[in-house]
């Protein structure tokens, strides 16, 4: 049988769960499958991945924009903002795609 361990070594903190006893402690797995809702990862991680791709295109799209600005006030070429504008629109549409599923999930129902 599977069980969660919780290990502390605080002897304080263990007492103030209610636990007198100090070292390993077992949860069963069957007493965990009894509590409904709670926090999904998963789904949270799905979300930043639907809005990953989108938040790409937007940084790719003003990396392009920056490059063009660039080369209008100094006059020289430039590829920093589209080599980087992707990446990182990506990594902020994962980021905000999460943080809202992250509060939709613990605030109750999309608003």
């Amino acid at each position: 049988m599977n069980q969660l361990a919780l290990v502390s070594t605080d002897d304080n903190a263990l007492r103030s769960t209610g636990l007198v006893t100090t070292g390993l402690v077992t949860i069963d797995p069957a007493a965990l499958d009894a509590i409904t809702g709670g926090f999904d990862v998963s789904q949270a991680m799905q979300a930043g991945n639907a809005a990953a791709g989108p938040g790409r295109e937007a940084g790719q799209t003003l990396g392009a924009g920056f490059d063009a600005g660039y080369k209008v006030f100094t006059g020289k070429d430039s590829s920093i903002g589209s080599a980087v504008g992707g990446p990182i629109g990506a990594a902020a549409g994962w980021a905000g795609g999460f943080a809202t599923n992250t509060y939709q999930q613990l605030h109750g129902a999309k608003r």
